[in-house]
Formats: structure tokens, C-alpha cells, sequence
């Protein structure tokens, strides 16, 4: 900070006595313009940061949504139909929710299903179970996954195929 000095005699005693001005130089602006432009693009680029990873975790819940939703319908067809469900790919703007309607948030996403049959070792009672493995994977446009579900199903006892 810089400091005038200047004399004056205005005093009633008819002295003259001594007036100091502070006031800011340039340079100590330019600094201080310098330090604020710094501290809002460091907060800008934070909140940037921050909505992108909002954004990522939306997009896991929804498709996390999506996936469970597709195995619960799976879920309820007989076990003969389940192999059938093999190879369905649902495109986006095709994934509706339980009640029929297309919410904004999953019209980026498409459901591919994969069955397949299955036998897996239980190893702590020595017995293999025949069984269907049942995987839905969630994508966004770019055919990134975005999560992938899996599940297996024992066959049900009596069924021959």
C-alpha cells in the first residue's frame, strides 16, 4: 500500500500539519484481481467435478433400477420360457418402467439379456446343481456398460428338457 503525504494549514492553530492518503497502488490491484480470478475458477472447476460424479451415480441408480426390474419380470415366467429371454437387447428410449412409462432418466439406457445353462459345484455338500444363469447388462448410448446383473436359478426338481 502506498502512502502520500502532504502538508496543509488549515489548522486552527495556524500550523500546518502533516496529511497522510493511503490508497491502493496498481500493482497491489492487478495482485488482488489475480488471486480472486484463481479462487473462482478453483471453485468452478470443483462444482464442474462435482456434478459429473452426481450425474455418473444417477445413471447407476437408474440402471441399477433397471436391471432389477428386468430380472423381476424374468423372474416370474416359467422355467421353459427363461432360455427364450437368451439374446433380447432392448434398444434406448425402449426401457419403461414397471408401470409402462418412460421416464426421462432411463431413455439413455438399453437392457441386453444373456441365459445361459449352468451346472455349479456346491462344495460343501459335494453336489452339482443344474441351473440357468441369468445376466442383464444396463448400457448407455455409447455401449458402455454401465452395470451388469447376474443370477443364477437352480432347475426346478421334475423338469425334464
Amino acid at each position: 500500500m502506498r502512502e502520500n503525504t502532504c502538508w496543509t494549514s488549515s489548522h486552527p492553530s495556524g500550523r500546518h500539519r502533516r496529511v497522510t492518503a493511503r490508497g491502493f497502488s496498481l500493482l497491489e490491484a492487478v495482485i488482488a484481481m489475480v488471486i480472486l480470478a484463481m479462487t473462482f475458477t478453483t471453485i468452478a472447476s470443483a462444482i464442474g467435478a462435482g456434478s459429473g460424479s452426481a450425474r455418473e451415480t444417477r445413471n447407476q441408480v437408474m440402471a441399477t433400477l433397471a436391471a432389477e426390474e428386468l430380472l423381476s419380470e424374468l423372474l416370474s415366467e416359467p422355467w421353459e420360457a427363461l432360455s427364450d429371454w437368451n439374446g433380447y437387447r432392448e434398444e434406448t428410449g425402449d426401457s419403461r418402467a414397471p408401470d409402462g412409462r418412460i421416464e426421462k432418466d432411463r431413455s439413455e439406457l438399453l437392457r441386453v439379456v444373456e441365459v445361459m445353462d449352468e451346472t455349479r459345484h456346491l462344495e460343501p455338500i459335494g453336489m452339482d446343481i443344474d441351473g440357468r444363469v441369468i445376466r442383464i447388462h444396463v448400457e448407455d448410448r455409447t455401449a458402455r456398460t454401465i452395470i451388469s446383473l447376474e443370477r443364477f436359478i437352480p432347475e426346478p426338481p421334475g423338469v425334464d428338457e
